[in-house]
């Protein structure tokens, strides 16, 4: 079953609320018809022209876009529900829909939030804070603003409850953004740099509101991303074992709870933006007609159909939690927040190079771990300046009770950086000490910070500048020379950044090695991945123990590869990214860490060609041997899969997994392998 996009019935409610309301009770009725009367065919179809369905329903900002999701189909003026869609589907959509619609009708009063206190991850007992965007502060609504009320993040399907907790989580926090973030400048002059730098400091004060981070707890699956990092653990205990990764420290519970955090919050909880998609046509590349600043805000407004459309660049994370998309900003902006939920003592990292991202403490390594959520990366400081061929000049780390200039961990060319330093002149190098020595003790002033944090934090600080002079010269590693993945092509060509670097690894379940079965499968339209037990007859029977959203999120690496939808054939696949002569994708399989082989193997794999293009598929072993053999794999404990597509007159004509949008039910990828 398609899963269900909350994102979009969310987005509806940025629009007016009288028409809101107006477009949503259409919708309802509309899918009420539907669920009603299943083989009237009339109620399934609506045409695009009509007056009252051009102005009540469409004439709202992201509403077509939903219709779309929920499996309506655009074919000459019309939208159809095709009758393979499910009821269930849209009976789902149906309630999720009329819960929002009442809840904004009728917003709650106030309600108090349930909070799962059951984590099992352990902090040390003091606590740090961090996050902030590079983008003007905005002004919120008064306190007598609706208060948003979201479903939980966890492993029950949406619209289901969980058991022992509230199906609403109000985000809600005690005090609006601007009286979060009010501070008293000790910084003086109008040096721009060390200007930002305080208003970056203060910024990162909003998380430690105790409602909000309240909020952001509740909409963690915690349970589900806890029981995934125990079985990462357990894998590694094997490998250590035997002996496979003795050159390696064995990870913390708190170290692999992050990154699920950081895979889940990428694959699951938040959306990039390039450019707001028509309501009409479907074009994602609409024209950005002018920014503007309103309250606060900054909004960017994009045409296309004769329509403007609005995206607010919010710094509030309360509004994050709710809208949950954006840029590197935002991005970096909510997941540092979410790190403070769960207790880790994280820093919202600012480049001049334009970008952000978030720094981790692990006590399990006593040093600072970079994290980049746009890229669901860990620990590659480097990938910066070596993948991404930024010239690193300044970088900060912000937190509760801390500031610190951290651009030596993310680059190995320390002459050099100094020496652009110098060259650009945003201050002196004295200066600045003397403005973020001010920092931190306005920060640990103001948050009451005790005596033996602040000794703990000056030792912390000593070693951490000793660990960063020692980065001078360090070899990067094959993570750190990879391209960027996030942000549209056209944001990539022009930084040589056009690499995904997810490194996922499939690696056998107990379940999965008690059956001495593997299987996965994808289905390209619904960007989805199952993974799968087979019953008594394949399918009959069949339990499906994993779903995971995404192409790139059970991929191993790729290079040049995008999904592209057809919104005029209504066809859904993956291809080159424009521009490009070849691309690649890898998945990657370990069985050897139980001791497991492969006995037999069976491989569907879409593709399709055009004019002369080629997909060519590679089983490359541990020992680095390649064939084109699928047989080659028997008796094989760990490989990868690899596709590359070249040739053709244009990207377009190498496909893999191409299949009608409203195909959900079929896989043109899938692989199931019988263990020995």
């Amino acid at each position: 079953m398609a899963a269900l996009n909350q994102a979009l019935v969310l987005a509806l409610e940025s629009n007016p609320k009288e028409s809101y309301v107006v477009a949503v009770e259409t919708l309802l009725r509309l899918l009420d018809n539907i669920i009603r009367e299943p083989q009237n065919a009339k109620f399934r179809t609506v045409r695009i022209d009509n007056p009252s369905i051009r102005e009540k329903l469409l004439s709202v900002d992201g509403m077509k876009q939903l219709m779309l999701a929920i499996g309506f189909i655009e074919s000459h003026g019309t939208l159809t529900v095709p009758s393979n869609v499910l009821l269930a589907n849209l009976r789902r959509y149906r309630e999720f829909i009329h819960e929002r619609k009442e809840l904004i009708k009728n917003p709650p009063k106030e309600k108090e939030i349930h909070v799962n206190a059951n984590i099992t991850c352990t902090r040390s007992t003091t606590t740090t804070t961090t996050t902030v965007t590079n983008i003007p502060p905005e002004q919120t609504a008064p306190k007598s603003e609706p208060e948003m009320v979201l479903q939980p993040s966890g492993s029950n399907a949406p619209g289901q409850q969980q058991q022992g907790t509230e199906a609403p989580c109000v985000i809600k926090s005690s005090r609006p953004f601007l009286e979060r973030i009010e501070f008293p400048r000790v910084v003086q002059g109008n040096n721009p740099l060390l200007r930002q730098l305080e208003l970056l400091s203060d910024q990162v004060m909003q998380y430690e509101d105790e409602l909000l981070l309240a909020s952001g707890k509740n909409l963690i699956p915690i349970d589900t991303l806890t029981t995934k990092a125990k079985s990462k653990l357990t894998q590694w205990k094997r490998l250590l074992a035997t002996n496979e990764a003795s050159n390696q420290k064995e990870p913390s519970d708190a170290d692999l709870l992050l990154e699920e955090l950081t895979a889940w919050f990428r694959a699951e909880f938040f959306t990039w933006v390039n450019a707001l998609p028509c309501t009409v046509c479907g074009n994602e590349k609409t024209t950005l007609v002018r920014s503007i600043v309103e309250d606060g805000v900054r909004i960017e407004i994009y045409r296309c159909c004769g329509q403007l459309r609005h995206f607010y660049r919010y710094n509030d994370v309360e509004k994050l939690l709710q809208t949950r998309r954006g840029r590197c900003g935002e991005w970096a902006n909510c997941f540092t927040f979410l790190c403070r939920c769960l207790g880790y003592d994280a820093r919202y990292v600012f480049s001049t190079g334009d970008h952000v991202w978030t720094e981790v403490w692990s006590e399990r390594r006593q040093r600072w771990i970079h994290v980049d959520p746009c890229e669901n990366v860990l620990d590659a400081p480097l990938m910066y300046e070596q993948g991404w061929k930024k010239e690193i000049t300044y970088v900060f780390g912000f937190a509760r009770d801390d500031v610190q200039d951290v651009s030596w961990r993310y680059s190995n060319n320390h002459k050099e950086l100094l020496r652009r330093r110098k060259e650009k002149g945003a201050c002196s190098e004295q200066a600045l000490l003397d403005a973020i020595g001010k920092l931190r003790t306005k920060r640990r002033t103001r948050s009451n910070c005790p005596p033996e944090r602040v000794t703990f934090l000056r030792l912390r600080t000593i070693d951490e500048c000793l660990e960063l002079l020692g980065n001078s010269g360090r070899v990067p590693t094959a993570a750190e020379r990879e391209g960027r993945s996030s942000g549209s092509l056209e944001w990539r060509l022009q930084r040589g950044e056009q690499q995904i670097n997810t490194r996922y690894m499939f690696i056998p379940t107990e379940e999965e090695v008690q059956a001495k079965q593997f299987n996965i499968r994808y289905c390209c339209a619904t960007d989805c991945y199952e993974r799968f037990l087979k019953g008594a007859s394949n399918r009959v029977n069949e339990k499906i123990t994993e779903k995971s959203n995404g192409w790139e999120s059970r991929q191993y690496l790729s290079r040049n590869i995008f999904r592209k939808e057809e919104h005029d054939w209504k066809m859904v696949y993956l291809a080159r990214t424009e521009g490009t002569d070849e691309a690649t994708i890898e998945w990657n399989f370990d069985f050897s860490v139980q001791g497991l082989r492969v006995k037999q193997i069976e491989l569907r794999f879409g593709q399709e060609t055009y004019d002369g293009a080629k997909v060519e598929l590679y089983y490359i072993k541990s020992d680095g041997t390649q064939s084109q053999a699928l047989s080659s794999l028997c008796e094989c404990g760990k490989f990868t899969l690899q596709a590359r597509l070249s040739g053709g007159k244009s990207w377009q004509h190498a496909q893999l997994f191409r299949q009608s949008k409203a195909a959900s039910d079929e896989y043109p990828f899938e692989m199931n392998i019988v263990l020995m």
